[in-house]
C-alpha cells in the first residue's frame, strides 16, 4: 500500500478513500507483464470475504473463481490498445469465507499509461431483479409447454374430424372428453355448442351462451371484435389471432383459433386460449424495467436517470428545470422514491396563480381567525409532509413575500403559522420546478438570487420532447400491451411528429402513438394511422429563419417571430427555438397584443 504509484495518488487520499467506500468498489492496477494485481486505496467492506484479509494488497489469483481467473488472464484490447474504452465481465458469483455467496462486476480500463481493474458487488436490487426476470421465464416456459401440448391435441383433433366424417353429436363429445375450450357457431354466428372447459374459464352458464349471437357471448372491444369477424369471414380452413380483450368488469384477454367445420363449411369451431395471465406479465416486466414511471432511452434521458439516483443520495433542495410537460412532475417522485425519505410522505403544490395569503397560508398554515374564513386551525403542507419531500411546482411565480418566508425556512428549518409567533421545527426535504429560466428572473428582479442559490444546490435539467428519443420506446410498450405487431414507422410518419408542435409534450405523443398503433392494418404505421389532429396537417418546411431569445431586444425579436409567421403563434414559437407556452408567457410579460 505505501508502495502505490504517485500518478493514482489522489491530491485528498483521504477523501478517495471515502469515494471507493461510499461506492462499494475495489480499483486494482494491473502491473505491466499482467502478472499481479495491487489494490488501490481502501479495499470495500466485502473485499476480505472473497479475496482475503482486509490488509492485502494483491489480487491472489488462486482464490478467485474460475470465472474471475479467466477473465485476468485473457487478454483485453483496452489494456493492450490503450483506446480509453472499457470491457465489462458480466455478472458472475464468488463464494465467502462464511460460506455464503455474492454477486460481483469487473469492469477493465485504462487511465494514461495504467490499466486498471475495478470489481464492483452487485447489491440485493440486482438479485431481486434477476428473480423476477427468472421467475417469467420459468413461467413463460411452463406456458409454451402447455400452449405446444394444447395445440397438438387441437391439431390431432381437427384431423380426426376431417378424415372420420362423424356426426356433429361424436364430435361434440370428443371436444368435451379432450377438455377443450371451444365453441360451435352456425351459418349465423349464433353459439350451438359450449364446452364445459370454455364454460369454467369465461366464468359464465350454458344459459348465458348456448343460442347468443358471438358478439353478445363474448363481447369483446370494438376493435377486437372487427379483428375476430375478419377471422370468421376469412376463406382459409383455420386462422388465429389475439390475444383480445373481453370487455367485461373484470378484463380478461382471450386468444382464438377458429377451423371450418369439416361436415358443415358454413359452421365454425372456436377455440379459446385464456392470455389474461401472460398479459399480466407483460405489464409486471414492462414495469419492472421502467425507471419510476420515467420513460425515454436517449442518452439525454439516460443521464436525467443517473443524476436522480446520485441526487436521491444526498439530503438536499433540488431544481428542476424544463419545458412544460416534460414530466418534472415525475422526476421529483423518482427523487423522493429513490431517497431515504420514500416511506414518508410526498406533497406535490402547484405555486402558479395563487396570491401572497393563500400560497402562505397553503405552505406554512394558519391559525383560527388569523384572517376572514380562518375558522380553525390549519397545519401548512411543511407540516403535513414532515419527514418526506415537498414538491413545489413553477416556484418561479410564487410572490416575493412569500419568497423571503420560505428562504427562512429553508435556512432555519422551522415554519411560523399565520397568526402565530411560536416557530415549529420541520423536517422537510423540498425538491422545486420552473420552466423559467430563473437566472433571468434574478436580474429582472422578480426572483430572489439568494433563495435561487438555496433551492439550486442540485440541479436536474429535463430535455424538452423533440430531445428525446420516445417515439420507438413507446411504441415496444404499447404493442406489448397489445399483443399486436407494429415493425416501426414509415419515413412521412416520423416527419409528421418531427413536425408537429407537442404542446402537450410526453403525454400527448404517448396518447398519438397508442391511437396510431390500434388504427394500423400493417407492420408499419402510416400518416393515416396518426390522430387526424396530426395527420391533417401538411409536412412543414424547416423555416428559413431561426431568431434566437436571448438578447437585449427580446420585445423586438418576439415581434418578428410573429411577422415572419404571420402570427401564427406556434409557428413563431418553433423559430425562435421555444416552447408555445414560453412564447405566451413572454408576450404578457411583454405586454405583447398578438392581433
Amino acid at each position: 500500500m505505501n508502495s502505490r504509484n504517485p500518478e493514482f495518488t489522489p491530491v485528498d487520499e483521504s477523501l478517495f478513500n471515502r469515494v471507493l467506500l461510499t461506492l462499494d468498489i475495489a480499483v486494482l492496477e494491473r502491473n505491466e507483464d499482467g502478472s499481479a494485481f495491487h489494490l488501490r486505496g481502501l479495499p470495500p467492506k466485502w473485499w476480505h470475504l472473497c479475496f482475503g484479509l482486509a490488509e492485502a494488497t494483491t489480487l491472489d489469483s488462486n482464490r478467485c473463481s474460475p470465472f474471475l481467473r479467466e477473465y485476468l488472464l485473457s487478454p483485453h484490447p483496452v489494456w493492450e490498445n490503450k483506446t480509453g474504452e472499457i470491457e465489462r465481465s458480466g455478472p458472475w458469483t464468488e463464494s465467502e469465507e462464511q460460506g455464503g455467496t455474492m454477486t460481483l462486476e469487473a469492469t477493465a480500463l485504462s487511465v494514461g499509461s495504467k490499466n486498471l481493474l475495478l470489481i464492483e458487488r452487485l447489491g440485493s436490487h440486482f438479485e431481486h431483479m434477476r428473480d423476477i426476470v427468472q421467475r417469467a421465464r420459468e413461467r413463460m416456459l411452463t406456458e409454451d409447454i402447455t400452449t405446444k401440448s394444447y395445440r397438438k391435441t387441437q391439431t390431432r383433433l381437427i384431423g380426426q374430424l376431417e378424415a372420420s366424417e362423424r356426426t356433429k353429436d361424436d364430435a361434440l363429445a370428443l371436444l368435451q372428453h379432450l377438455g377443450i375450450t371451444a365453441l360451435v357457431l352456425d351459418e349465423r354466428e349464433h353459439v350451438t355448442f359450449v364446452s364445459d372447459r370454455a364454460l369454467e374459464m369465461l366464468g359464465l352458464g350454458s344459459n348465458d351462451v348456448v343460442g347468443q349471437k358471438l358478439e353478445r357471448a363474448l363481447p369483446f372491444q370494438e376493435q377486437d371484435r372487427q379483428l375476430v369477424q375478419h377471422l370468421l369471414d376469412g376463406s382459409s380452413r383455420t386462422g388465429s389471432g389475439g390475444p383480445f380483450r373481453l370487455d367485461r368488469a373484470r378484463p380478461q384477454w382471450l386468444e382464438v383459433e377458429i377451423h371450418r367445420d369439416p361436415s358443415h363449411p358454413d359452421r365454425r369451431i372456436m377455440v379459446l386460449h385464456d392470455r389474461t395471465e401472460i398479459h399480466a406479465l407483460r405489464q409486471a416486466l414492462n414495469e419492472q424495467a421502467s425507471f419510476h414511471d420515467l420513460v425515454g432511452k436517449s442518452p439525454a434521458m439516460l443521464r436525467v436517470y443517473q443524476l436522480v439516483r446520485d441526487v436521491a443520495e444526498v439530503d438536499t433542495t433540488v431544481l428542476i428545470e424544463g419545458e412544460t410537460g416534460t414530466g418534472k412532475e415525475l422526476i421529483a417522485r423518482a427523487i423522493h422514491f429513490s431517497s431515504a425519505r420514500k416511506q414518508k410522505p410526498f406533497i406535490a403544490a402547484n405555486c402558479a396563480g395563487l396570491t401572497d395569503s393563500i400560497l402562505t397560508s397553503q405552505l406554512f398554515g394558519h391559525k383560527r381567525g388569523a384572517f376572514t374564513g380562518a375558522v380553525n386551525d390549519q397545519q401548512g403542507l411543511f407540516e403535513a409532509a414532515e419527514g418526506g419531500t415537498l414538491f413545489l411546482d413553477e416556484i418561479g411565480d410564487i410572490p416575493p413575500p412569500v419568497q423571503m418566508a420560505l428562504l427562512r425556512v429553508l435556512q432555519e428549518k422551522e415554519i411560523t403559522r399565520l397568526g402565530e409567533a411560536r416557530p415549529r421545527k420541520v423536517d422537510v426535504r423540498v425538491v422545486a420546478a420552473t420552466h423559467h429560466n430563473l437566472s433571468e428572473d434574478v436580474v429582472r428582479g422578480s426572483f430572489r438570487a439568494d433563495l435561487l442559490y438555496r433551492i439550486r444546490i442540485a440541479r436536474v435539467q429535463l430535455p424538452p420532447l423533440r430531445e428525446r428519443r420516445l417515439v420507438h420506446s413507446f411504441l415496444s410498450q404499447i404493442c406489448t400491451a397489445t399483443g399486436k405487431t407494429v415493425d416501426d414507422l414509415s419515413p412521412d410518419t416520423l416527419r409528421l411528429l418531427m413536425s408537429h408542435a407537442w404542446p402537450g409534450n410526453v403525454r400527448e405523443l404517448k396518447s398519438a402513438i397508442e391511437f396510431a398503433v390500434i388504427s394500423c392494418k400493417g407492420r408499419h404505421i402510416l400518416p393515416t394511422d396518426l390522430p387526424p389532429e396530426i395527420a391533417a396537417v401538411p409536412i412543414a418546411p424547416s423555416p428559413s429563419t431561426w431568431i434566437p431569445l436571448s438578447g437585449q431586444d427580446e420585445k423586438s425579436k418576439l415581434l418578428a417571430a410573429l411577422s415572419d409567421a404571420k402570427g401564427n403563434r406556434t409557428e413563431a414559437a418553433k423559430r425562435l427555438g421555444v416552447s408555445r407556452a414560453t412564447f405566451y408567457r413572454r408576450l404578457v410579460e411583454l405586454n405583447i397584443d398578438p392581433r
